[in-house]
């Protein structure tokens, strides 16, 4: 690769326009040979990644790449910011049930224009916009409940409790942002991820997990509460509780066991907390795209607690 190249790639994090190495006097000979080299990938016109880094990337990684090329394609003087789940993939948080496209707003009027890659949505106040390692993106809140508007709470929650349990944002921050959007006037996804949204929430699969027990109309349990033996010692500390059942639900994300001693430690965990009474109900990650399933599962969990 051209190391004009891969030096304004590196300054910008994997991504570049084909106009800013024009500038530098690279050649779009020079360019097509990156391209056709596959040192180079092709986003859409004018917008370049890095492509060693790209296909070495996970798909939420390659969304942060696509969205940084798209800010860098823009021409000069734009009042575009980065929205959505690509505000939130530029800082790294979980993402879920979301597209792979670009998401942009205008700040202050107009609204941009979709196409495979990028999708335009309603303008936002210059308030709720914020610049992040030089691009300008939507806050933290505001892109969780746009998240929650366009592909649903579920989505939304997701990213909402990652950031609230790594104190990111407070909960103040999505009240606020929730009056400043005002997206119950076509959707009442953000409002239904701002009552469940917590703090407590470690995992996706947790928060997935709230939100199947809010459809299915159980009553949320306690999560992440700590258990005891009979002479005050720890003993664990679990996803979520029914506490007068003393019926435990544990939540398996993808990648929750990495290895044989993890399973082998889980066993002796779950093995002391039966001798202690609780009952257990384990979801894993499949289970909660079925909430029928997760019904079944929490449902004979309680009649072995009651039992």
């Amino acid at each position: 690769m051209d190391p004009r190249i891969r030096t304004t790639l590196a300054a910008g994090m994997g991504a570049t326009s084909a106009k800013t190495l024009l500038g530098l006097g690279i050649s779009r000979d020079d360019i097509g040979r990156a391209v056709r080299a596959g040192d180079v990938v092709r986003i859409r016109r004018n917008c370049l990644v890095d492509g060693r880094i790209w296909r070495d990337a996970k798909p939420w990684d390659r969304h942060q790449l696509r969205a940084r090329a798209v800010m860098a394609g823009l021409p000069k003087g734009h009042t575009a910011a980065l929205s959505h789940h690509s505000a939130l993939a530029l800082r790294e948080v979980p993402l879920h049930g979301v597209d792979d496209r670009v998401h942009l707003v205008h700040v202050g009027a107009g609204r941009g224009r979709s196409d495979g890659v990028v999708v335009g949505h309603r303008p936002v106040a210059e308030g709720l916009v914020e610049v992040h390692q030089g691009i300008r993106i939507v806050k933290t809140a505001v892109a969780c409940l746009q998240v929650a508007a366009c592909f649903g709470a579920e989505a939304g929650l997701v990213s909402a409790d990652h950031v609230l349990h790594t104190k990111r944002i407070a909960r103040e921050d999505l009240d606020e942002a929730l009056v400043a959007l005002a997206p119950g006037r076509w959707s009442r996804a953000p409002g239904h991820m701002c009552h469940l949204a917590d703090a407590r929430i470690e995992s996706a699969a947790e928060s997935r997990a709230r939100w199947a027990f809010q459809m299915l109309g159980f009553r949320q349990p306690t999560p992440q509460v700590r258990i005891h033996d009979d002479d005050g010692e720890y003993v664990a500390r679990v996803d979520f509780l029914y506490e007068e059942l003393k019926l435990i639900i544990e939540v398996d994300g993808l990648d929750k066991y990495q290895s044989r001693a993890d399973l082998i430690a889980e066993k002796l965990r779950e093995d002391r907390l039966r001798a202690l009474g609780y009952e257990f109900v384990r979801l894993t990650w499949a289970d909660l795209a079925d909430h029928l399933v997760v019904r079944r599962k929490v449902l004979d969990g309680v009649a072995r607690a009651e039992a």
